[in-house]
Protein backbone atom coordinates (compact mmCIF):
# COMPACT_ATOMS: atom_id res chain seq x y z
CA UNK A 1 0.00 0.00 0.00
CA UNK A 2 1.32 3.60 -0.36
CA UNK A 3 2.54 5.30 2.50
CA UNK A 4 -0.34 8.01 2.54
CA UNK A 5 -3.34 5.81 1.95
CA UNK A 6 -4.86 4.28 5.39
CA UNK A 7 -5.69 0.41 5.68
CA UNK A 8 -8.76 -0.39 6.63
CA UNK A 9 -9.68 -4.10 8.75
CA UNK A 10 -11.76 -4.56 5.67
CA UNK A 11 -8.68 -4.76 3.54
CA UNK A 12 -6.81 -6.81 5.84
CA UNK A 13 -9.92 -9.11 5.72
CA UNK A 14 -10.05 -9.45 2.11
CA UNK A 15 -5.78 -9.95 1.85
CA UNK A 16 -5.87 -12.56 4.00
CA UNK A 17 -9.46 -14.34 2.48
CA UNK A 18 -11.01 -13.99 5.45
CA UNK A 19 -14.76 -12.17 6.77
CA UNK A 20 -14.09 -8.76 8.57
CA UNK A 21 -15.44 -10.15 11.82
CA UNK A 22 -12.54 -13.27 11.57
CA UNK A 23 -9.56 -10.50 11.51
CA UNK A 24 -11.13 -8.28 14.09
CA UNK A 25 -11.31 -11.73 16.21
CA UNK A 26 -7.78 -12.59 15.29
CA UNK A 27 -6.20 -9.00 16.40
CA UNK A 28 -8.69 -8.70 19.70
CA UNK A 29 -8.38 -12.25 21.02
CA UNK A 30 -12.18 -12.46 21.52
CA UNK A 31 -12.59 -15.99 20.02
CA UNK A 32 -10.41 -18.62 19.03
CA UNK A 33 -9.37 -18.65 15.84
CA UNK A 34 -7.46 -22.07 13.86
CA UNK A 35 -3.66 -21.17 14.11
CA UNK A 36 -3.82 -21.37 10.14
CA UNK A 37 -6.47 -18.29 10.05
CA UNK A 38 -4.49 -16.53 12.27
CA UNK A 39 -1.25 -16.94 10.50
CA UNK A 40 -2.94 -15.36 7.61
CA UNK A 41 -4.57 -12.34 9.01
CA UNK A 42 -1.17 -11.50 10.92
CA UNK A 43 1.12 -11.69 7.86
CA UNK A 44 -1.70 -9.55 5.46
CA UNK A 45 -1.13 -7.32 8.79
CA UNK A 46 2.25 -7.31 8.30
CA UNK A 47 2.32 -6.88 4.36
CA UNK A 48 -0.67 -4.03 4.45
CA UNK A 49 1.09 -2.64 7.54
CA UNK A 50 -2.25 -2.16 9.11
CA UNK A 51 -2.63 -0.47 12.15
CA UNK A 52 -4.05 -2.72 15.50
CA UNK A 53 -4.78 0.84 16.84
CA UNK A 54 -7.31 1.65 14.47
CA UNK A 55 -9.53 -2.03 15.12
CA UNK A 56 -12.79 -0.96 15.49
CA UNK A 57 -14.80 -2.34 18.68
CA UNK A 58 -16.98 -5.31 17.26
CA UNK A 59 -19.18 -6.72 19.70
CA UNK A 60 -20.27 -9.92 20.10
CA UNK A 61 -23.91 -10.37 21.00
CA UNK A 62 -24.73 -14.19 21.95
CA UNK A 63 -28.72 -14.72 21.03
CA UNK A 64 -30.62 -17.60 23.39
CA UNK A 65 -33.87 -18.71 21.69
CA UNK A 66 -36.56 -21.24 23.36
CA UNK A 67 -37.33 -24.53 21.83
CA UNK A 68 -40.11 -23.33 20.16
CA UNK A 69 -41.01 -19.41 19.30
CA UNK A 70 -44.72 -19.34 20.21
CA UNK A 71 -45.14 -17.38 16.71
CA UNK A 72 -44.04 -20.16 14.93
CA UNK A 73 -41.32 -19.25 12.36
CA UNK A 74 -43.12 -15.68 11.35
CA UNK A 75 -42.27 -14.48 15.01
CA UNK A 76 -38.30 -16.05 14.97
CA UNK A 77 -37.70 -14.37 11.08
CA UNK A 78 -38.96 -10.71 12.14
CA UNK A 79 -37.71 -10.89 15.89
CA UNK A 80 -34.17 -12.11 13.89
CA UNK A 81 -34.13 -9.91 11.40
CA UNK A 82 -34.71 -6.63 13.25
CA UNK A 83 -32.22 -7.50 15.83
CA UNK A 84 -29.28 -8.49 12.96
CA UNK A 85 -30.22 -5.18 10.97
CA UNK A 86 -29.88 -3.34 14.09
CA UNK A 87 -26.62 -5.31 14.99
CA UNK A 88 -25.42 -4.48 11.52
CA UNK A 89 -25.61 -0.54 11.64
CA UNK A 90 -23.75 -1.08 14.86
CA UNK A 91 -20.72 -2.57 13.63
CA UNK A 92 -21.61 -5.81 15.63
CA UNK A 93 -21.41 -9.75 15.21
CA UNK A 94 -24.94 -11.45 16.18
CA UNK A 95 -24.70 -14.99 16.79
CA UNK A 96 -27.43 -17.64 17.68
CA UNK A 97 -26.67 -20.71 20.63
CA UNK A 98 -28.48 -23.45 20.94
CA UNK A 99 -28.77 -23.20 24.76
CA UNK A 100 -27.74 -21.10 27.86
CA UNK A 101 -25.23 -23.40 28.68
CA UNK A 102 -23.73 -22.84 25.45
CA UNK A 103 -23.14 -18.95 25.68
CA UNK A 104 -19.99 -19.07 27.71
CA UNK A 105 -18.16 -21.23 24.75
CA UNK A 106 -19.05 -18.62 22.54
CA UNK A 107 -17.32 -15.58 24.56
CA UNK A 108 -19.65 -12.84 23.97
CA UNK A 109 -20.06 -9.12 24.87
CA UNK A 110 -23.48 -9.34 25.75
CA UNK A 111 -26.22 -11.84 26.05
CA UNK A 112 -29.99 -12.08 24.37
CA UNK A 113 -32.28 -14.24 26.17
CA UNK A 114 -35.90 -15.02 24.66
CA UNK A 115 -38.34 -16.15 27.30
CA UNK A 116 -39.29 -18.83 28.46
CA UNK A 117 -35.55 -19.65 28.28
CA UNK A 118 -33.69 -19.40 31.47
CA UNK A 119 -30.79 -16.59 31.17
CA UNK A 120 -27.06 -18.37 31.96
CA UNK A 121 -26.32 -18.49 35.53
CA UNK A 122 -22.42 -17.90 35.18
CA UNK A 123 -21.96 -15.26 32.55
CA UNK A 124 -20.29 -12.13 33.65
CA UNK A 125 -21.64 -9.79 30.79
CA UNK A 126 -24.62 -8.42 30.67
CA UNK A 127 -27.79 -10.25 29.97
CA UNK A 128 -31.23 -8.80 28.26
CA UNK A 129 -34.58 -10.84 28.87
CA UNK A 130 -37.04 -10.69 26.04
CA UNK A 131 -40.52 -11.45 27.69
CA UNK A 132 -41.39 -13.22 30.46
CA UNK A 133 -42.10 -12.60 34.55
CA UNK A 134 -39.70 -9.74 35.59
CA UNK A 135 -36.86 -11.12 38.64
CA UNK A 136 -34.93 -9.25 41.06
CA UNK A 137 -31.23 -10.58 39.18
CA UNK A 138 -30.49 -7.06 37.52
CA UNK A 139 -30.73 -8.37 34.02
CA UNK A 140 -32.01 -5.60 31.57
CA UNK A 141 -35.31 -6.40 30.21
CA UNK A 142 -37.24 -5.76 27.47
CA UNK A 143 -41.13 -6.84 26.85
CA UNK A 144 -44.91 -4.59 26.37
CA UNK A 145 -45.60 -2.53 29.30
CA UNK A 146 -47.39 -5.01 31.26
CA UNK A 147 -49.68 -2.91 33.29
CA UNK A 148 -50.87 -0.55 30.65
CA UNK A 149 -51.74 -3.40 28.61
CA UNK A 150 -54.03 -5.33 31.65
CA UNK A 151 -56.04 -2.02 31.58
CA UNK A 152 -56.30 -1.64 27.81
CA UNK A 153 -57.63 -5.66 28.03
CA UNK A 154 -59.75 -4.66 31.09
CA UNK A 155 -61.62 -1.75 29.44
CA UNK A 156 -61.96 -3.16 25.89
CA UNK A 157 -63.76 -6.41 27.39
CA UNK A 158 -66.04 -4.09 29.56
CA UNK A 159 -66.81 -2.05 26.72
CA UNK A 160 -68.11 -5.31 24.64
CA UNK A 161 -70.31 -5.85 27.58
CA UNK A 162 -68.56 -8.81 29.31
CA UNK A 163 -68.90 -8.77 33.19
CA UNK A 164 -67.74 -11.96 33.98
CA UNK A 165 -63.99 -13.15 32.59
CA UNK A 166 -61.32 -15.46 33.02
CA UNK A 167 -57.23 -14.98 33.03
CA UNK A 168 -55.33 -17.96 32.15
CA UNK A 169 -51.46 -16.62 33.70
CA UNK A 170 -48.12 -18.16 34.47
CA UNK A 171 -47.48 -16.22 38.06
CA UNK A 172 -49.58 -12.88 39.10
CA UNK A 173 -48.01 -9.57 37.67
CA UNK A 174 -48.23 -5.95 37.05
CA UNK A 175 -50.71 -7.17 34.11
CA UNK A 176 -52.69 -9.43 36.17
CA UNK A 177 -53.08 -6.66 38.79
CA UNK A 178 -54.52 -4.08 36.51
CA UNK A 179 -56.91 -6.28 34.97
CA UNK A 180 -58.18 -6.83 38.55
CA UNK A 181 -58.04 -3.09 39.33
CA UNK A 182 -59.50 -1.95 36.03
CA UNK A 183 -62.61 -4.50 35.99
CA UNK A 184 -63.56 -3.77 39.60
CA UNK A 185 -64.03 -0.09 38.83
CA UNK A 186 -66.38 -1.15 35.52
CA UNK A 187 -68.19 -3.90 37.15
CA UNK A 188 -66.05 -7.00 35.55
CA UNK A 189 -65.60 -10.25 37.55
CA UNK A 190 -62.30 -11.51 37.15
CA UNK A 191 -61.37 -15.09 37.83
CA UNK A 192 -57.72 -15.66 37.64
CA UNK A 193 -56.63 -19.47 36.98
CA UNK A 194 -52.75 -20.53 36.89
CA UNK A 195 -51.51 -22.95 34.31
CA UNK A 196 -52.40 -25.73 34.09
CA UNK A 197 -55.77 -25.62 34.46
CA UNK A 198 -58.83 -27.76 33.75
CA UNK A 199 -61.56 -26.79 31.57
CA UNK A 200 -64.45 -27.23 34.17
CA UNK A 201 -62.07 -24.88 36.24
CA UNK A 202 -62.49 -22.62 34.23
CA UNK A 203 -65.66 -22.49 34.06
CA UNK A 204 -66.57 -23.18 37.75
CA UNK A 205 -68.55 -20.31 39.42
CA UNK A 206 -71.94 -18.89 39.95
CA UNK A 207 -71.94 -16.11 37.09
CA UNK A 208 -71.35 -17.29 33.34
CA UNK A 209 -67.54 -16.32 31.70
CA UNK A 210 -68.55 -14.96 28.71
CA UNK A 211 -64.61 -14.19 27.73
CA UNK A 212 -60.81 -15.82 28.69
CA UNK A 213 -57.62 -14.07 28.57
CA UNK A 214 -54.72 -15.75 27.62
CA UNK A 215 -51.93 -13.72 30.05
CA UNK A 216 -48.87 -15.03 27.74
CA UNK A 217 -48.16 -16.03 24.46
CA UNK A 218 -47.40 -19.66 25.17
CA UNK A 219 -50.97 -20.46 26.60
CA UNK A 220 -53.06 -18.81 23.60
CA UNK A 221 -52.66 -22.46 22.03
CA UNK A 222 -53.89 -24.47 25.17
CA UNK A 223 -56.13 -22.14 25.51
CA UNK A 224 -58.38 -22.23 22.61
CA UNK A 225 -57.86 -26.02 22.76
CA UNK A 226 -59.40 -26.20 26.17
CA UNK A 227 -62.46 -24.16 24.29
CA UNK A 228 -62.81 -26.15 21.47
CA UNK A 229 -62.98 -30.15 23.31
CA UNK A 230 -65.86 -27.75 25.37
CA UNK A 231 -67.46 -27.10 22.15
CA UNK A 232 -67.18 -23.36 22.89
CA UNK A 233 -67.46 -21.66 19.68
CA UNK A 234 -65.43 -18.26 19.32
CA UNK A 235 -65.94 -15.81 19.27
CA UNK A 236 -69.84 -16.46 19.19
CA UNK A 237 -69.88 -18.50 22.74
CA UNK A 238 -66.87 -17.01 24.51
CA UNK A 239 -64.32 -14.27 23.34
CA UNK A 240 -60.90 -14.64 23.69
CA UNK A 241 -58.15 -11.56 23.95
CA UNK A 242 -54.17 -12.73 24.55
CA UNK A 243 -51.37 -10.30 26.15
CA UNK A 244 -48.59 -11.63 23.35
CA UNK A 245 -46.96 -10.60 19.82
CA UNK A 246 -48.67 -9.56 17.05
CA UNK A 247 -46.84 -12.98 15.20
CA UNK A 248 -48.47 -15.14 17.94
CA UNK A 249 -52.03 -13.77 17.43
CA UNK A 250 -52.25 -13.92 14.02
CA UNK A 251 -50.90 -17.31 13.98
CA UNK A 252 -54.18 -19.00 15.58
CA UNK A 253 -57.18 -19.63 14.23
CA UNK A 254 -59.23 -18.12 13.69
CA UNK A 255 -56.87 -14.99 14.84
CA UNK A 256 -57.01 -13.75 18.06
CA UNK A 257 -57.32 -10.52 19.12
CA UNK A 258 -53.99 -9.09 20.94
CA UNK A 259 -53.05 -6.62 23.26
CA UNK A 260 -49.15 -6.32 23.21
CA UNK A 261 -46.07 -5.61 20.40
CA UNK A 262 -44.57 -6.84 16.91
CA UNK A 263 -41.43 -9.42 17.01
CA UNK A 264 -39.67 -7.21 15.22
CA UNK A 265 -40.51 -4.09 17.90
CA UNK A 266 -38.85 -6.29 20.46
CA UNK A 267 -35.86 -7.64 18.25
CA UNK A 268 -34.97 -3.55 17.88
CA UNK A 269 -35.43 -2.95 21.63
CA UNK A 270 -33.50 -6.07 23.17
CA UNK A 271 -30.56 -5.28 20.84
CA UNK A 272 -30.63 -1.99 21.51
CA UNK A 273 -30.29 -2.71 25.07
CA UNK A 274 -27.42 -5.52 24.85
CA UNK A 275 -25.62 -2.78 22.76
CA UNK A 276 -25.60 0.14 25.65
CA UNK A 277 -22.95 0.29 28.18
CA UNK A 278 -25.36 -0.78 30.76
CA UNK A 279 -28.75 -2.37 29.92
CA UNK A 280 -31.38 -1.17 31.35
CA UNK A 281 -35.04 -1.98 31.27
CA UNK A 282 -37.19 -1.10 28.67
CA UNK A 283 -41.37 -1.23 28.86
CA UNK A 284 -42.66 -0.90 25.33
CA UNK A 285 -46.61 0.90 24.85
CA UNK A 286 -49.13 -1.94 24.33
CA UNK A 287 -51.23 -1.72 20.42
CA UNK A 288 -54.67 -3.42 20.82
CA UNK A 289 -55.72 -5.40 17.66
CA UNK A 290 -58.98 -6.33 16.84
CA UNK A 291 -59.48 -9.62 15.41
CA UNK A 292 -61.86 -12.07 15.18
CA UNK A 293 -61.81 -13.97 18.24
CA UNK A 294 -64.04 -11.12 20.18
CA UNK A 295 -67.05 -9.99 20.07
CA UNK A 296 -70.18 -8.78 22.58
CA UNK A 297 -71.00 -10.49 25.38
CA UNK A 298 -74.07 -12.62 25.47
CA UNK A 299 -76.81 -12.08 27.37
CA UNK A 300 -77.71 -14.62 29.86
CA UNK A 301 -80.48 -15.79 27.93
CA UNK A 302 -78.05 -16.96 25.31
CA UNK A 303 -76.06 -18.79 27.62
CA UNK A 304 -74.17 -21.63 25.45
CA UNK A 305 -74.51 -25.59 26.43
CA UNK A 306 -71.21 -26.91 27.01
Amino acid sequence: MEGSDVVTLAQVARHAGVATSTASYVLSGKRSISAATRRRVEESVRQLGYAPRSLPNVKLVALVLPDRADGGPGWLGAFLSAATALARQAGADLVICPSAESVRLRNPDAVIVVAPTTPPLDVTVPVVRVGGPADRSGHGAVDVDRAEAGVRCAEYLADLGHRTIAVVHGGSDAFLHSVRAVAERRGTTVRCHAWPVTPDDLFAGPAPVTAVVAADGHLVAPVLAHLGRRHLRVPWDISVVALCADETAEAQGPGVTSIGTSAAELGRAAMDLALAETPGTKALPPRLTVRSSTGPAWSGADVPVA
